[in-house]
């Protein structure tokens, strides 16, 4: 789920189209400020309640808080009514506005939509709304001034068909012509010369890509762009963690972790976070094999998370894997069963639940 979720996150780039008030918004984003970067999009919306731009943004910074700290039904809701606000918007402008960079906007935010459909297994409304976006996209490549964004994010919507989560990809030939997975990365690393608008977004997707496809290296090159440009951003610190917890970096991961965790305690701007680093720091120990390091980590995401039951149903089921490890069956299916009934537990971490109480697997694949 939490991959969906960056897609939605890179398609929410556009919000650097903004003045240099909503360009300030977008850096407290990526620093993880999520509340103030919400409160100053919150100022632009009420100066100009017509137009798309704070709108857009206070979309992506809900998305943004989301892929950080986890998802919720409240904060969905949010964001499903932003996109639908926003969706409202860009159908306005298109009636009245065929610049190029209404059809950026509007590709964009269809784009969005379109997933959020997707989620919900609305199959039809998906097609609604990625036949929209294609549309729009193939407008704005036309110009010279929006080309480099419309070309990439093609590129990166051919990724996400190849790999969706939804059953799609047998009816979507009428809309687009799939390209290869290689290929559409490479066009995205291409218009990074030209300067692109969104090129923060799309080195996040790069580097999930890469991840998934097992080239660390590539992954790694545009994590130390992330880190040079938000040097102090918690945002930037746990995608690396789990961008070295993807690509097999466990000792790496786990000082990475630790360290955080530290750092978290020590910082009071971080101090919400601890809970994540420690959970961050118990599913490095456990892809280490370090059964009785990760319970204690995983010990103290529960206690400290008290305002963060996500992270204790999370906690609670990495528990249960633990004792798997050990051959403490019993206890495993206790832990399993307490996810069941935690008010912090989403249906997938449910469904992990269920498939590990039928037949316990490998205890050092985790979750992050």
């Amino acid at each position: 789920m939490r991959k969906s979720l960056l897609v939605l996150l890179l398609l929410a780039a556009l919000s650097s189209q903004a003045e240099d008030a909503l360009e300030k918004g977008r850096d407290l984003l990526y620093s993880a400020r999520f509340s103030e970067a919400e409160n100053l999009f919150l100022k632009e919306q009420k100066k100009s309640p017509d137009d798309i731009a704070p709108l857009f943004c206070l979309a992506a910074s809900t998305l943004g808080s989301i892929v950080m700290y986890g998802e919720d039904e409240e904060k969905l809701e949010l964001l499903e009514r932003r996109l639908n606000d926003c969706c409202e918007i860009c159908l306005t402008l298109l009636k009245k506005n065929d610049s190029p960079e209404t059809y950026l906007y509007s590709a964009v935010v269809f784009l969005m939509r379109a997933s959020m459909e997707a989620r919900s297994d609305r199959t039809a409304n998906t097609m609604i709304w990625l036949k929209r976006a294609l549309t729009q996209i193939m407008r704005a490549q036309r110009f010279e001034e929006t080309a480099a964004d419309a070309n990439m994010l093609n590129s990166a919507f051919n990724c996400v068909m190849d790999t969706a989560p939804w059953p799609l990809p047998m009816c979507i030939g009428w809309i687009i012509q799939p390209a290869s997975l290689s290929k559409s990365l490479a066009t995205i690393e291409e218009q990074f010369e030209k300067n692109p608008r969104f090129e923060t977004e799309m080195r996040i997707f790069l580097i999930w890509e890469y991840c998934r496809e097992g080239y660390p290296r590539c992954a790694s090159g545009h994590l130390n762009y992330l880190k040079k440009r938000y040097p102090n951003s918690p945002f930037v610190e746990i995608m690396s963690i789990r961008t070295e917890l993807s690509f097999g970096n466990h000792q790496g991961s786990f000082a990475s972790a630790t360290n955080f965790y530290a750092r978290c305690r020590s910082k009071t701007a971080w101090r919400d976070l601890t809970p994540d680093a420690a959970f961050l720091s118990g599913s490095a120990a456990l892809s280490l094999g370090f059964s009785m390091s990760a319970e204690k980590w995983f010990e103290i995401a529960i206690k400290e998370g008290m305002k963060k039951p996500r992270i204790q149903a999370a906690a609670q089921l990495m528990l249960g894997k633990c004792a798997d490890q050990r051959g403490e069956r019993d206890e495993a299916l206790r832990r399993y069963a307490l996810v069941h009934i935690h008010k912090g537990a989403s249906p997938l971490l449910k469904s992990f639940a269920t498939k590990l109480q039928k037949r316990a697997c490998d205890p050092r694949q985790v979750i992050y």
